[in-house]
């Protein structure tokens, strides 16, 4: 299980998945991709090539291994939130004090929370720009700010509080994300009546984990983890309709 990052260096990005990939069969190459179809027929094209397989492409649908999507269109969810999401739903039914509700942030180029109930009914969730993204925004749609960077650090107390404009920016744009989610899971833990287990994954989940008050458990690999689990529960070849109900083509 390893990581990278590839915008803008799918090359490179493809060379590496080979590398880490060439000492052991592979039998299977089950994808979350959400770059792209040019990115897809590309990992495809170097699956079949150099291990002779063929990727098995998950999507998010109606209803994945008991989790149940709440869009009337389950394919404007991103599959990857989804895959984190059925991770997570598992995770906390494992859980010795489970089942459990849960609730998921993705932190990335944009910022999302899903909230699962114990039962697997996904009930939603928030889509809000990363901090990155809020920052240019500002850069772009105003006059006089201009480029500015997200905090690195949390401060404290009323040093919360900007005395330039780089720091309103940049601790803003962290604090934004989080305070929405903190609300969020505080009124998932009242409409349920029990709070849910809140999983942090994504590339900025150790850079988010300061400012949320929440409890969370960071789990960056959630998404991976939730591809394993697919894998696991489906027959070679069936990963690619895992997330389909059967009369969906």
């Amino acid at each position: 299980k390893e990581h990278a990052v590839h915008a803008g260096a799918e090359d490179q990005a493809l060379a590496a998945l080979v590398a880490a990939l060439e000492s052991s069969p592979v039998e299977r190459v089950v994808v979350a991709n959400v770059g792209g179809s040019a990115l897809a027929a590309r990992l495809d094209e170097v699956a079949r090539e150099r291990f002779g397989v063929r990727p098995e492409h998950v999507a998010t649908a109606v209803e994945t291994l008991g989790v149940r999507c709440a869009y009337r269109d389950p394919s404007r969810l991103g599959v990857d939130r989804w895959v984190a999401v059925v991770a997570a739903h598992h995770a906390a039914l494992a859980r010795p004090d489970g089942p459990r509700p849960v609730g998921v942030i993705n932190a990335g180029t944009a910022m999302t929370f899903d909230a699962v109930d114990a039962r697997g009914r996904h009930l939603g969730g928030l889509i809000l720009p990363g901090p990155r993204l809020a920052a240019e925004a500002l850069a772009r749609g105003t006059r006089g700010i201009g480029p500015t960077r997200p905090a690195t650090t949390k401060p404290a107390g009323l040093k919360l509080l900007g005395r330039s404009t780089e720091d309103g920016v940049g601790y803003a744009t962290m604090l934004a994300p989080a305070a929405a989610f903190d609300r969020a899971a505080a009124i998932v833990a009242k409409e349920l009546g029990i709070p849910p287990v809140v999983y942090l994954a994504g590339g900025d989940a150790a850079a988010l984990a300061p400012w949320l008050e929440t409890e969370v458990q960071v789990e960056a690999d959630l998404v991976l983890k939730g591809l394993a689990l697919i894998a696991a529960e489906t027959p070679p070849g069936g990963a690619a309709f895992a997330a389909r109900r059967p009369d969906v083509r």
